[in-house]
């Protein structure tokens, strides 16, 4: 997947436990920051393209990584609210360029989390774990192109170097994301029905791969 269909991917799961219900869109927010998370491996390139070839889908894409790479971020934007903070910091950028924005919307000087809990550090952290492995679950079935191979996954590493692949659909086909854009657009237009829409949008997407791999 590309990045921006990671991210869906992860604050569509969020919205469609219905979480946010409870615990607002930060929840939601930090879902789709953790579901591109494990590209981290992929910053290796500005050191070379070897290292890149050697660490891109290993180091950031095994089981235990991502769920190490989950519980961290987790805990820490459980405990300092980063997600506010740099909605925070966002709003403010666009004051300084003329681009305020209603209070209603509740993109204002949003305030920080004071009490913690020992069930929200729970789900902060499952929330993120579930998001960074769908990373990999969505890796596991969307690679190659028409002109590159796929490129296997490392799932036990540093364990094992075993490659792991799947492929149903193609790296950058659009179906994904004419699908996750329809999903938007229905949850801008009907925002009282943001978790069926969610869970409707994740099955369709489900359905397409699915359709995809069948079709060869």
């Amino acid at each position: 997947m590309t990045t921006i269909e990671h991210a869906l991917l992860g604050i569509n799961g969020a919205l469609a436990t219905g979480l946010h219900r409870r615990y607002g869109w930060q929840v939601v927010a930090l879902a789709g920051l953790v579901a591109i998370s494990p590209d981290w491996d992929g910053l290796t390139l500005v050191l070379g393209p070897v290292l890149f070839d050697q660490a891109h889908r290993v180091w950031g894409h095994s089981l235990l990584t991502c769920g190490l790479l989950g519980i961290l971020i987790g805990v820490f934007d459980y405990r300092f609210d980063i997600v506010t903070r740099l909605a925070n910091v966002s709003a403010r950028g666009l004051r300084l360029c003329g681009l305020e924005l209603p209070a209603e919307q509740g993109l204002g000087a949003l305030p920080l989390r004071r009490e913690r809990t020992v069930a929200g550090y729970a789900v902060w952290t499952l929330v993120a774990m579930a998001a960074a492995l769908s990373h990999l679950a969505a890796d596991l079935v969307v690679s190659g192109t028409a002109t590159l191979g796929d490129w296997k996954l490392q799932l036990l590493w540093p364990f094992s170097t075993e490659g792991w692949i799947y492929p149903h659909v193609h790296w950058g086909d659009p179906g994904m994301t004419i699908i996750f854009v329809m999903g938007m657009l229905a949850m801008y237009r009907w925002r009282n029905r943001l978790q069926l829409i969610a869970a409707a949008t994740l099955l369709g997407v489900a359905a397409y791969i699915i359709v995809r791999g069948a079709l060869g």
